[in-house]
């Protein structure tokens, strides 16, 4: 008896022109980010109460210099929609996380700032953070391996 599901992925790659190597390669990034980001953004929402989206968005702040962003280069950087922003702004500032100012060069759009309430929040979730990429990730990986990684994503992602 012929197992189907092997016959249909055989089928499939070659019939959409790719290799074996070069699925399970996809499939493996797969897994590797839907197990791992799950795993960590669960810890540190569990002792911070930031969500995935809280963390990203403070992470996009904390990266500027001045700990502030016009909401437009959050949702390029972020691949956002504008709109996932301004909720997600909202959302943050009811908590005190952020503050939203309108900008001076279009009022129809806004500046995000980090509040120090978001910043204390980020002292308590960046170690957590941290700890688990070194010990699920950095430590697994040869430099090597680190260097074709970012080399990797930054082929895919351009």
């Amino acid at each position: 008896m012929v197992d189907m599901s092997t016959f249909c992925y055989i089928q499939l790659v070659e019939t959409y022109g790719l290799t074996a190597k070069q699925f399970r390669a996809w499939r493996s990034f797969h897994k590797l980010r839907s197990q791992l980001l799950p795993y960590m953004t669960k810890k540190v929402y569990k002792n911070t109460g930031l969500s995935p989206a809280d963390y990203i968005l403070l992470i996009s702040l904390l990266e500027s210099q001045s700990g502030s962003l016009h909401s437009s280069q959050i949702a390029e950087s972020l691949d956002w929609e504008k709109s996932r922003i301004s909720h997600q702004a909202k959302r943050m500032e009811e908590r005190g996380l952020v503050t939203r100012f309108t900008c001076e060069s279009d009022a129809r759009s806004c500046v995000i700032e980090i509040t120090p309430s978001g910043r204390s929040y980020m002292k308590q979730a960046l170690p957590i953070q941290f700890k688990d990429v070194k010990h699920c990730f950095a430590d697994l990986l040869s430099p090597a391996q680190l260097d074709a990684l970012i080399e990797i994503s930054q082929i895919v992602t351009t």
